[in-house]
């Protein structure tokens, strides 16, 4: 290979890792900004919530319809639940609304189009409930407008006693409006995995073959006292936890068996899937980064042949 193609090369390549290096710097960024919102205050059986207090909350709209919850994890990324994304519309009739307690808000400048969607590929009824959205674009943050935080598979902490939950879902099982308008917010108890099997598998312990019902991949949450509750339309909607002094997602709202009854609330862990999440958004940007200068990486190929003839690179100044 000629010094003029490795001339050429060289910018490349130096691109590439650049990019890797900025990717770096991107994470760093990210742990020092996420899980941690600037206003602080004390779904069924919920209160409203103040404006600030989620800020990594977004609403997963069709048209202008809200469907789903879900939460920010980086600047282009939401998290949320495979089976809000089965439906057969194409992805460019999804958007995210962000940075807002109402749901009908219409502000331009909070709303993105949806450029990607990745569900898990095990996903099946109930099992591997969790999805990945790409926004067309990169968000700003802002006060109103931040990422949670994930869990690292590096340090294992404790669940808290309890966590958090918020949405738009319906406030009654039965009757009333399909979503709230104002985000709704409550405190739920974590709840034993075997405890929850339990209630959800009465059976089970004589019958120790038995497929269990709550997967490893699973959380639950509950109180059957106070009967508060996630509902339909607060799926994908994140479990918040707060962990010394910041906010760490442990789970994405799944499934259940009516609201504020006397079943618990399932999650998809987020622990369980960690690895699966990094490693989809982290190759995602790195194709990213590349595909932006994917015509440079035909150059080379190009030059290739010049060399042959003695030109140099500043046939392309």
């Amino acid at each position: 290979m000629g010094p003029a193609l490795w001339a050429c090369l060289l910018p490349l390549l130096l691109g590439v890792a650049g990019s890797q290096s900025n990717t770096s710097a991107n994470n760093e960024y990210l742990q020092s900004v996420c899980g941690r919102p600037t206003f602080t205050s004390r779904i069924i059986g919920g209160q409203d919530a103040v404006e600030g207090r989620w800020p990594w909350q977004v609403s997963i709209r069709m048209g202008l319809d809200h469907i789903c919850g879900g939460s920010l994890i980086n600047e282009q990324w939401i998290l949320t639940s495979a089976h809000c994304m089965t439906s057969s519309w194409s992805i460019y009739a999804f958007t995210v609304l962000l940075g807002t307690v109402k749901v009908d808000h219409s502000s331009d400048s909070w709303q993105y189009y949806v450029s990607k969607v990745v569900i898990h590929p095990n996903f099946k009824e109930k099992t591997a409930d969790i999805a990945l959205l790409k926004l067309s674009s990169r968000v700003s943050f802002t006060s109103l407008i931040l990422p949670i935080c994930l869990p690292s598979v590096k340090e294992h902490l404790p669940l808290p006693s309890s966590c958090w939950v918020a949405g738009w879902g319906r406030t009654k099982e039965w009757g009333g409006p399909d979503f709230y308008s104002i985000l709704q917010e409550v405190e739920l108890p974590i709840l034993d995995h075997k405890a929850c099997e339990k209630i959800y598998n009465p059976i089970g312990s004589f019958f120790p073959d038995m497929e269990p019902v709550i997967k490893d991949d699973m959380i639950c949450t509950g109180d059957r006292k106070t009967m508060k509750d996630s509902c339909k339309g607060d799926s994908g909607g994140p479990l918040s936890c707060d962990m010394n002094g910041v906010w760490i997602q442990i789970g994405v709202i799944s499934w259940g068996m009516g609201c504020a009854s006397t079943f618990p609330s399932v999650y998809t862990s987020v622990i369980y899937y960690y690895k699966w999440i990094n490693t989809t958004v982290s190759r995602a940007e790195v194709l990213g980064s590349r595909s932006l200068n994917i015509s440079d990486f035909l150059l080379p190929l190009v030059m290739l042949s010049l060399t042959l003839l003695g030109p140099s690179c500043a046939l392309w100044g």
